[in-house]
């Protein structure tokens, strides 16, 4: 049988049962029109199908204790606010599961005591947008959570509007512990009057001033013909700061601007060609907006041809970032004359409504079936009111919401959108998703606010849209809509950015240095003295000089063969720390600057490399612990003196002589199609044998395992760590990841052991061997230079150095397709405070080049911050994460971590970045970073001394007076 199981509102009832008999109820609502969903339960409760259980369920709430709530409870199977002693026998509870749920009435119980305000306790909005019809049209309806949404901003959305909605809020134990406080506002009114002076013309503010005209748009705000060429640049800056409604278009988990908007710009750049129609854009690419910040949109209008039409392209970038390259979003061909106007010639009489012989469509649940296909409309998209459906023709009217201003519009983009959501009511087989290809699109009257629309399904994915206003006057004509698959951030070209270390030639240095202003420490560098510079043997013989240089020169000495790679890596690293110690003990070495010198240049002499990576990693941290007083510079074997010199004329805290020239260090994009060599790891689905994971049970490690076996295809995965099955929550994980198809084993070994590493892999089973090296451990033991021991660097290195190298030579003979491991920007930045992690991942990067130049598969990925509690910033607090972010280099959530864990491996690279950099940050940076200045264009130049002439010339005769 079947049963009434819910009434839920005056459109919305649930009906429970044996599956044959629902489905048969089912299909006759949908022969009437109307909209029917199946939900997805575990039993079919509310239905005569529980009835088998009930005796057993009232046994078991006999063996219950029951007490009277504290508060009034509306019953659900009464619909009224329950009785004293209604809630505590087993006999209502047992007619709890039976007997259909009385939501509707509740609802129009509480309205009937006044009740005015609600407040929704659950996963998402599903209740508020129910309860609308009955609860009255005054009544707030407040989720406290919604689905896909940050749970801490919702929250407290919801808090603000009961506050002002008049519901006393307890601010103080909102902002307890957070060290925020309430502030009194103004006793009176406020006054709307500016204070601040009128600015004089100077040349901004003005876009005539720039030679733009404006374009008189909301989207976009100057336009201006191109001379000599015949065509057109129409600009605009987007935001949800600037245009708040586009938050309101969400589109699986990000901000998108809609296909409508799109469209929009492109008619009104027709208008400015003094073109028609639309006769075709395609849409390539979602434009994402940003959670902060602004894109900047560029609609670019050709020179007509012979015919009069002219090509079209959309472009965006980033506000902050003016050496980002523009992504194309939409391109296409306008046309200069203008569909037929005439609704009626199309079969479209919209002056009658309702259509004849149309019939209604239930939209009650429309945005909540779109909210499930990943399309979530905020409320100046949700302009769907009623639909009709008549064959394979769908009418609707829509409306925008009261206080949203369309007249500056050609025709409001949420409002077309919500034409487009009518979409739904084809039913199942409804074409679905966002506009892609928008074909022979006319404007026909603007500023509309309320439309009557008509859909006409031309195929599985097309449509024509009608647009008529309340009069049946047409608005807008599109011959042909093609819908697709809604696709979010993740499809979009203005994805994050990789970024990789370029070496490019020094520009601007200054003059060589003057003799005595250099000295040399060691007999090593003697050879490059020549006139210009003093030698000493060391520090101490050089605080015994009569004066100290402004530069002094020392190279990281050689280390002995029998020191091996990891024993010389760590020496180095153990020489450097005490020779910076020393230098900033002595007061002497204040005014001094000292340069490491590292031999092997940039990868020319791998294996020296290695030796010295350490090295670089701890001076430049150091370098940004003291400013000014540490540099480095990479030399390669047989640099003369000359090349020394001119080398060390810069203001770069970093140099290289590269085939003989001086070079410095950029930070430069780099994409995966960027023509990056082919490598293993770029092309590798690394599902083809055992992938090991080192730190597989931590944080991080456990989010790259489950990309690994969901995204990557992997089958069999090895996790490593020091605690291994002994880590917390291991075996739930690990049952998760068998339950999406891996075989998974947890391992306990510490890989700077070389004979437990050696055990580790005879262990895995020849007939599914590691193909796949994925290192992700690693240690942090903060400290200022001046802190750190050689023993407190030693414990740092040992997972990246000792660890990495073990896994680089057990591994030589797998026939790995992929050897990754995960470095930081400790390491390529410099990390005050973090100079033996620093000098543990620049080795991990040292040792990617030197695999690559042996012929080995390897990538390092330079990993910055990690949201949450993943990576090596889960001990940071909130507010060290938000200074870390307001200095340029915003955290990786989970999901952008593991999109850019793929977009670096198709790289191509040895060495990347897969960060998130805020350019608009790094800008407003007073020291900017000299790393930096290849992305951030800087503009400024050096204000000219004021004063009197007279002034300044009486300075000059008192200086030339001299100092007796």
């Amino acid at each position: 049988g079947v049963s009434v199981a819910a009434v839920n509102g005056p459109s919305s009832v649930v009906v429970s049962g044996a599956e044959d008999a629902v489905e048969a109820v089912a299909e006759v609502f949908r022969e009437l029109g109307r909209r029917v969903s199946r939900l997805r339960v575990s039993h079919a409760f509310h239905s005569p199908l529980m009835e088998p259980m009930l005796d057993a369920f009232h046994e078991v709430l006999r063996d219950l204790s029951f007490a009277e709530p504290r508060l009034p409870v509306v019953s659900n199977v009464s619909g009224r606010i329950a009785e004293p002693g209604e809630l505590t026998t087993p006999d209502y509870w047992v007619r709890h599961v039976r007997e259909a749920v009385r939501f509707d009435d509740g609802v129009r119980a509480l309205a009937a005591e006044g009740v005015a305000r609600f407040v929704e306790l659950g996963p998402d909005g599903v209740l508020s947008g129910m309860a609308r019809a009955s609860a009255g049209e005054d009544a707030v309806l407040v989720p406290l959570l919604r689905k896909d949404r940050e749970e801490v901003a919702v929250a407290l959305s919801a808090l603000a509007e009961l506050h002002v909605r008049g519901v006393s809020a307890g601010w103080g134990a909102v902002l307890d512990g957070t060290g925020g406080r309430a502030v009194d506002l103004p006793t009176y009114a406020f006054q709307h009057e500016h204070y601040w002076p009128t600015g004089t013309t100077t040349g901004t503010g003005d876009i005539r001033l720039a030679g733009l005209g404006a374009a008189g748009h909301p989207l976009l705000g100057a336009a201006v013909e191109l001379a000599g060429a015949g065509g057109l640049i129409l600009t605009g800056r987007l935001s949800t700061r600037s245009h708040p409604w586009l938050a309101d278009h969400v589109v699986q988990g990000t901000a998108l601007v809609p296909g409508t908007a799109l469209l929009e710009m492109a008619v009104r750049a027709a208008d400015e060609a003094g073109c028609e129609t639309v006769e075709e854009l395609t849409l390539s690419a979602p434009l994402v907006l940003p959670e902060r910040g602004a894109v900047r949109v560029q609609v670019g209008v050709g020179e007509p041809d012979a015919s009069g039409r002219r090509t079209v392209a959309i472009h965006s970038r980033d506000d902050g970032d003016e050496r980002q390259p523009w992504s194309l979003h939409a391109q296409g061909v306008l046309a200069p004359e203008a569909i037929d106007a005439d609704p009626a010639a199309e079969g479209f009489d919209a002056s009658v409504w309702p259509p004849r012989d149309a019939v209604p469509v239930d939209v009650t649940d429309c945005y909540e079936s779109l909210a499930e296909a990943g399309l979530r409309y905020g409320p100046v998209f949700q302009g769907l009111r009623a639909a009709w459906r008549r064959d394979d023709e769908v009418f609707a009217e829509v409306a925008l919401p009261d206080g949203v201003d369309a007249t500056a519009f050609g025709l409001h983009p949420a409002l077309f959108d919500a034409a487009l959501h009518a979409s739904f009511a084809f039913g199942e087989d409804a074409p679905g998703g966002v506009p892609f290809v928008w074909e022979n699109a006319t404007l026909h009257a603007s500023g509309a606010s309320v439309l009557r629309t008509r859909l006409t399904r031309t195929g599985d994915d097309t449509l024509a849209v009608h647009v008529a206003d309340p009069t049946g006057a047409p608005v807008a004509s599109v011959d042909s809509l093609t819908l697709r698959a809604a696709a979010g951030a993740r499809a979009a070209d203005t994805a994050e950015p990789l970024y990789r270390v370029e070496w490019v030639p020094a520009r601007g240095t200054r003059a060589t240095p003057a003799a005595g202003s250099v000295a040399l420490l060691g007999a090593g560098l003697a050879a490059l003295a020549g006139d210009g510079a003093a030698v000493h043997a060391d520090l101490e013989e050089l605080a015994a000089a009569e004066a100290v240089p402004e530069t002094v020169v020392v190279a990281v000495p050689s280390a002995p063969d029998t020191e091996g790679v990891v024993g010389s890596a760590h020496a180095s690293a153990a020489w450097a720390l005490a020779l910076v110690k020393e230098w900033l003990a002595q007061e002497r070495f204040a005014g001094s600057r000292l340069v490491f010198i590292t031999r092997g240049g940039h990868v020319t002499e791998p294996a020296s490399t290695l030796t010295g990576a350490p090295v670089r990693g701890l001076v430049r941290s150091v370098a940004l612990e003291h400013s000014g007083r540490f540099g480095l510079l990479h030399l390669p074997a047989g640099t003369d003196g000359g090349r020394l010199f001119a080398a060390l004329a810069g203001d770069e805290p970093e140099t290289a002589v590269l085939d003989g020239e001086v070079c410095v260090p950029r930070l430069v994009r780099t994409t995966p199609d960027a023509g990056g060599e082919e490598t293993a790891e770029s092309s590798a689905g690394l599902g083809s044998g055992t992938v090991l994971l080192t730190g597989g049970t931590g944080g991080l490690g456990r989010i790259v395992a489950r990309h690994l076996v969901v995204e990557r295809g992997v089958r069999d995965l090895l996790l490593v760590s020091r605690s291994g099955a002994a880590a917390e929550g291991v075996d739930a994980f690990t049952a998760e990841l068998t339950g999406l198809g891996a075989r998974v084993s947890v391992a306990a070994c510490d890989l700077a052991d070389r004979t437990a590493l050696d055990a580790l892999l005879a262990g895995v089973p020849a007939d599914r061997p590691v193909r796949a090296v994925v290192h992700a451990a690693g240690v942090l033991d903060d400290g200022m230079a001046e802190s750190l021991t050689a023993e407190r660097v030693a414990a740092v290195l040992r997972p990246k150095v000792d660890a990495a190298w073990n896994l680089h030579e057990a591994t030589r003979g797998l026939d790995l397709e992929a050897f990754v491991v995960f470095s930081s920007v400790a390491g390529t930045f410099g990390s005050a405070g973090q100079g033996a992690y620093a000098a543990g991942n620049v080795f991990l990067d040292a040792l990617v080049e030197y695999r690559r130049a042996l012929g080995l598969p390897g990538v390092s990925l330079v990993w910055g911050p990690w949201a949450q509690d993943a990576g090596m910033t889960r001990g940071l607090s909130e507010t060290d994460r938000r200074r870390i972010a307001r200095s340029g280099l915003p955290p990786v959530e989970a999901e952008q971590g593991t999109a850019l864990f793929d977009a670096a491996l198709a790289s191509g690279e040895p060495v990347v970045l897969p960060v998130r950099l805020d350019l608009t940050a790094l800008r407003g940076e007073e020291d900017l970073p000299a790393l930096f200045r290849g992305l951030v264009r800087r503009r400024g130049r050096r204000a000219a001394a004021g004063g009197s002439v007279a002034a300044a010339g009486l300075v000059q005769r008192l200086g030339a007076l001299g100092g007796d």
